[in-house]
């Protein structure tokens, strides 16, 4: 690990183990993504009002512009599910609070609740415009 790794020297092994975890969901989250649509980009889920799990929100190609948007009030369908949840998965590992955005390859919005997961397809990350509110 590097010097400026943010994890306590106490809990460097569990960050470790945890990045790791966060990499292969990451990796499986891609290849779900793709077999979907290909060009998936950037995942951004919102959390749910349970507190329990993030919800699908918006689709994001490379350069920003929206693909595809859910109605959060409705079930996305079949083929979604395993998506959603390792969304779901990935986003909960991340402890935005004690670590910074993508440490665990997940970084927040303007909105407290939604986060954009950027595939690693796509390593410049959220095109700038599309991290504001829609239109």
């Amino acid at each position: 690990m590097t010097p400026l790794d943010p994890c306590p020297i106490a809990d460097r092994q569990v960050c470790l183990a945890t990045r790791d975890l966060a990499r292969a969901v990451l990796r499986r989250l891609s290849v779900t993504a793709a077999g979907i649509e290909p060009r998936i980009k950037t995942i951004v889920a919102t959390r749910a009002d349970d507190f329990m799990g993030y919800d699908l929100w918006r689709l994001h190609g490379s350069d920003g512009r929206l693909l595809l948007r859910f109605d959060l009030l409705k079930n996305p369908g079949a083929e979604w599910v395993k998506l959603a949840a390792d969304v779901s998965l990935l986003a909960r590992l991340a402890d935005l609070r004690n670590h910074p955005p993508g440490y665990y390859y997940v970084h927040p919005l303007s909105d407290p609740r939604d986060v954009a997961i950027p595939l690693p397809s796509n390593p410049r990350g959220l095109a700038p415009r599309a991290i504001g509110p829609l239109p």
